[in-house]
């Protein structure tokens, strides 16, 4: 990599940052990240991180070397996280040259994920699967879930293959998670569609977006905030078109989307399988390394079990709010002791938490024209979100993160 004006260090702290943020951090923690490794290198830094782009200010005073990267928004990758808090550790106790760093900073940033065939769509199956079991469905619910997860799945492959099925991928997963729930539903069996449109998709739903929106909005950081709810919005939209367009085709009358009712509790047996899947598919999509594993499905289950003990108290308007004081509190404690990077260990377990299918159910029924529903489960979506936000703030009050770098607000994706 070549040097800025022959200066390694500084070319070390823009490579960091570049990694971090196609690595999936948010944008507060990339810029915590850069300042630290430019302290410790011995450089005067000033740095702006949004979602899109990364502006940073070199050197004092007038003297100052502006470096602008303009970026696509970066993707969750816990391997290269845990891989680049290694090298951002030994920046910043002197262990390593900033030549080599920037070596190995450089080896990192080419391991894009790309997951094989075979396990991505296993992993879009089990997801599927999974999710429609934590969403109150039972067999007919699972089983379609599960053939719009192989769908989705095939979908993604040839989006890998082509720029044009990329750019309309949450269009049309969200017409063929329609279209399959409703053939479903005429020539199967009866279903709560809402189930399998919503289970189908999940992985593409931007509640954990919404989450980190609000939370820079909270913390006046209004530009990165406002540019990430826009993210949202526009992801929604596009999986309403997909909606909308298969409900065009079918007509309204075979795709009338409702709420879930009449399904018995789901046993619990029945919950730890799905939780298992999920973190399968979480371990394929988000590229764990194999000793993080353990990890990523002990997040998933204190998550859910959190979420359901508050959930069955008096006051269960705020288990989404109890479940994040949990997560929040056991993955900086679990953080302390393996010293990973918090994220890798907080993403999975908000990934459970996450209001995405409250927020993309509200969206079906404006495409239904039923606005008053719509306008309610938004309110719920966004109150979700801020419970979020509340309980992991919270949490740092009882566990203070690690490493002054670390925050309590998870990766994008």
């Amino acid at each position: 990599m070549e040097t800025l004006d022959g200066d390694p260090e500084s070319t070390l702290v823009i490579a960091l940052g570049e990694a971090y943020h196609q690595a999936g951090v948010a944008t507060d923690q990339l810029e915590d990240i850069m300042n630290s490794a430019a302290r410790a290198l011995g450089r005067k830094i000033q740095v702006n991180a949004l979602p899109t782009s990364i502006t940073a200010a070199l050197g004092p005073g007038n003297a100052q070397k502006i470096v602008l990267l303009r970026l696509q928004p970066g993707e969750i990758d816990l391997r290269r996280l845990s891989l680049l808090n290694s090298v951002f550790e030994a920046i910043v106790h002197g262990r390593v040259t900033p030549q080599a760093a920037i070596l190995e900073v450089a080896r990192i940033t080419a391991l894009r994920h790309v997951a094989k065939p075979l396990p991505a769509i296993v992993a879009y199956v089990a997801l599927a699967s999974g999710a429609a079991v934590l969403l109150g469905g039972h067999d007919h619910e699972i089983a379609a879930a599960s053939i719009v997860g192989l769908a989705v799945g095939l979908l993604s492959l040839m989006a890998h293959r082509s720029a044009t099925i990329a750019r309309l991928f949450e269009v049309l997963a969200a017409f063929f998670a329609t279209a399959i729930t409703a053939t479903y539903a005429t020539f199967v069996h009866p279903l709560s569609a809402y189930v399998p449109i919503v289970a189908g998709v999940v992985q593409l739903l931007p509640g954990l977006e919404l989450t980190r929106a609000l939370h820079e909005l909270a913390f006046r950081d209004l530009v990165a905030g406002t540019a990430r709810l826009g993210g949202v919005l526009m992801s929604l939209l596009s999986l309403g078109c997909g909606f909308a367009l298969a409900v065009a085709i079918l007509g309204p009358a075979k795709m009338h989307v409702t709420a879930i009712t009449n399904l018995s509790p789901t046993p619990w047996y029945e919950l730890g399988l799905a939780v298992g899947a999920v973190a399968l598919a979480i371990t394929i999509l988000e590229n764990a390394r194999y000793a993080d594993v353990p990890l990523v499905f002990g997040s998933c289950g204190v998550a859910e079990i959190a979420y359901r003990f508050f959930a069955a108290l008096p006051g269960h308007q705020v288990a989404t709010f109890g479940a994040a004081l949990v997560v929040g509190i056991v993955t900086s404690s679990v953080a302390r002791v393996t010293r990973l990077p918090q994220a890798v260990l907080l993403v999975p377990g908000l990934l459970i938490l996450v209001p995405g299918s409250l927020s993309y159910e509200s969206i079906l029924f404006v495409v239904q024209s039923n606005t008053g529903d719509a306008a309610g489960i938004a309110i719920n979506s966004i109150f979700a979100a801020v419970e979020i936000v509340a309980g992991l703030l919270l949490a740092q009050l009882f566990i203070a993160p690690a490493h002054s770098h670390e925050t309590p607000i998870p990766p994008a994706g």
